[in-house]
């Protein structure tokens, strides 16, 4: 027979490992009216308490923990203690106790005062004696009357690891706390050695039994350090911070279930200490203002209420520079009943057969349009984006001929039934460049408009043309964006989006173009709203604007996020936009957005923004506090029952989590084939081609007709 012995080392389950455990009491070393040293606040007392627990390696099973029990000492056993501690202090005799009371004759009064001279001082033996103040304190100690509640304390420590010497070194750095209260008295430790005073230790250790030595009893000032939370001085690691103070959330905000008047804000905690989500009133609700660093939540946030809108019926709009949060919301947006007022402008895609919408800003397709706010809007987008402020006059005045004269021909066009046959910006430079192009089109516009082109455009500066023609040259550099702005016809049009309640993502491609797209589309939006003027105002439906990055939006719309934070209120257009550093915003945009904003939200910030944002809420919340804020955490502020609430802690929530019911990825395939019906999608490939031959398309179609006589705007006629 073979015995075979297994000579490798076996290794403990960790449910077969020893545990060692070390066990001490903490009791007065002197009587109790001796006091403990009365800790301050600097050195935090709680420092080398958190310090301590900080070292224990949870992961290998190692466990500290410090009870400490308190039951208040009633009236009557004070009191009592109070007299056998003055009666002690009688019994040390008449010359260290008191002053002897005198009064009438024989044992005080007069004789009595005679008698204390000729003795010295030293009074009558036969009076009673009147304790001293200093034989009070000397007597009493700590449990002088003036000094407040007293409580009966019982303090115990235990630690626990897998080896005995850390079960001891974790027991003596407890015990380096508590020595830090050593004043005219001392806290001694008292082990447990014999398996009845381990096991009662126990006992009182898991079931909180109150059961201490006799008469452990201490005041407010020698607990105080220990019953506080952790102050600013003290900065171990392991104290978990409350963030700062921030007043409560308001007892009436609304809880988010669902409901389509609501716009959902967060997790917020509520007066009953449960977390719910918050909630705006749709009518409270007009501008936002989101501040914070990069990636701490804010496009997430304006996300979530894009996407609650955009399921209660409501029109919305986010422009996304990104394109992030359009990836993100797409499989939440998959649903039949909002798949039909879809829209996706998403300008990367520059493959041949992508499918891509397009946008012309000189169509006149639409009855409302008027050839004075075509020209005002292409003309302050196109300056803008260029920064040409007031040093460009001539500049901006070619431009501005150049997009009224191209109006005039679309609207013939459109009133002539040929559509296809409008301008677009790329004519813009077809126009100023192409003199043998331009004169074959003059006709057709009226006199006044063609005087100026016969007249003045000739004897003014040959630079100011390329000025001009800079920002297409810029938009012909990207396949996307010349398809976006090369077809005559208009897909998108945000107006229309306004009226029947469309959802529309908008991302630029992310060329050097972006600041010039982005101003055209704010300028249009903002163009957009006003001429909702010819709506009646019950018949107005909300619309809803979002812009992420609104810092580079507004350094290229110089002023028009004000005109609309300023102007379309009345127009039912809500907007709310998203920044970094509010300071970057012009004074202009940054007052308007700041005196018309009904949500303030801010997550953590640099202490100069921070700062920026703290003095909105009149000191309710310091810079410190925002600076601090977790990530996904937010303060903000909003507009309740019409008046602005005080600032409350809002936990961000992601997509995710809130519309987990409406993750739909597989109906993706679906929505793009409604997108494309929507927006009447061309490849990009065919509509480049369509560009190269649209100067002859015009050319063509305003050859068969002979010119007008009539002001601006009036048709001409056809040839029979």
């Amino acid at each position: 027979m073979t015995l075979t012995v297994p000579l490798d080392k076996q290794t403990p389950t960790p449910t077969s490992r020893a545990r060692y455990v070390e066990r001490a009491e903490l009791t007065l070393g002197l009587p109790d009216r001796k006091p403990l040293a009365a800790l301050g606040l600097a050195p935090d007392p709680l420092q080398q308490l958190a310090a301590a627990f900080a070292t224990v390696r949870t992961e290998s099973g190692e466990r500290a923990d410090v009870v400490l029990d308190l039951v208040p000492v009633r009236e009557r056993r004070l009191a009592r203690r109070r007299r056998r501690l003055l009666a002690r202090s009688r019994r040390r005799g008449p010359s260290a106790y008191g002053e002897r009371l005198t009064g009438g004759l024989g044992t005080g009064g007069v004789w009595g005062t005679v008698a204390a001279a000729w003795n010295g001082g030293a009074s009558h033996r036969g009076g009673e004696r009147l304790p001293r103040m200093t034989d009070l304190r000397d007597g009493l100690g700590k449990l002088d009357p003036a000094v407040g509640a007293v409580f009966a304390v019982q303090i115990l420590l235990r630690a626990e690891a897998a080896h005995p010497q850390a079960a001891l070194a974790r027991m003596h750095q407890l015990l380096a706390v508590f020595a830090t209260t050593s004043g005219e008295n001392y806290l001694k430790p008292r082990r447990p050695r014999t398996t009845w005073s381990i096991a009662r230790f126990d006992r009182r250790f898991e079931s909180g039994e109150f059961a201490p030595r006799r008469r452990q009893w201490l005041t407010v000032p020698e607990l105080a350090g220990f019953l506080k939370p952790p102050t600013a001085k003290c900065h171990a690691s392991g104290v978990v911070r409350s963030g700062g103070l921030v007043p409560p959330a308001p007892a009436d905000l609304p809880i988010y279930t669902g409901q389509p008047d609501l716009v959902p804000l967060g997790a917020v905690t509520y007066a009953d200490g449960r977390e719910r989500i918050g909630a705006a009133r749709v009518q409270d609700l007009l501008f936002g203002l989101q501040l914070g660093k990069s990636g701490h939540g804010k496009t997430e946030a304006a996300l979530v209420q894009c996407i609650a809108m955009a399921h209660s019926g409501a029109g919305t709009w986010f422009l996304d520079p990104h394109g992030e949060a359009w990836a993100r919301a797409k499989p939440y947006l998959a649903h039949p009943h909002i798949a039909p007022r879809l829209w996706e402008i998403d300008l990367a895609k520059s493959a041949p057969d992508q499918l891509v919408a397009s946008w012309n800003p000189l169509s006149m397709e639409r009855p409302t349009s008027a050839v004075k706010d075509i020209v005002r809007s292409v003309t302050e987008g196109i300056a803008a984006a260029q920064d040409w402020g007031d040093h460009a006059p001539r500049a901006r005045t070619i431009l501005a001929r150049t997009t009224q004269a191209l109006a005039l021909l679309n609207q013939q066009a459109v009133q002539g039934g040929a559509p296809d046959a409008q301008a677009t910006l790329f004519q813009i430079r077809s126009w100023l460049t192409d003199e043998n192009w331009r004169e074959q089109l003059l006709p057709r516009l009226p006199g006044r408009v063609r005087a100026y082109w016969t007249n003045t455009f000739p004897r003014l500066a040959s630079d100011a043309v390329p000025t001009v023609t800079y920002a297409i040259d810029r938009l012909d550099t990207s396949p996307a964006l010349q398809a976006f702005f090369g077809s005559p016809r208009s897909a998108y049009d945000v107006r229309t989006a306004m009226d029947s309640g469309h959802v529309v993502f908008v991302c630029p491609s992310g060329s050097e173009a972006d600041a010039l797209v982005s101003c055209l589309l704010i300028h249009d939006l903002h163009r957009a709203g006003l001429s909702r003027q010819d709506t009646p105002r019950p018949g107005r439906r909300t619309f809803w604007a979002w812009g992420d990055e609104l810092t580079a939006l507004d350094s290229s719309s110089k002023g028009f996020l004000a005109a609309i934070a300023e102007q379309l209120r009345k127009y039912e257009v809500r907007f709310i936009g998203m920044t970094q550093m509010a300071l970057r915003l012009s004074a202009i945009t940054r007052q308007a957005l700041l005196q018309n904003q009904s949500l303030l939200s801010t997550c953590a910030a640099d202490y100069d923004e921070a700062a920026f944002v703290a003095r909105r809420w009149n000191g309710h919340v310091t810079p410190e506090t925002v600076t601090e804020l977790p990530k996904y955490h937010y303060v903000m502020s909003i507009n309740l029952n019409g008046r602005p609430t005080k600032p409350f802690r809002v936990r961000g929530l992601p997509v995710e989590d809130l519309f987990a019911h409406y993750d739909n990825p597989d109906g993706i395939a679906d929505l793009d084939r409604a997108i494309d019906t929507n927006l009447l999608r061309r490849p990009v490939a065919d509509i480049l081609t369509s560009l190269e031959d649209l100067d002859a398309t015009l050319l063509a179609h305003h050859a068969q007709r002979t010119p007008g006589s009539g002001t601006d705007g009036d048709p001409t006629t056809f040839v029979d």
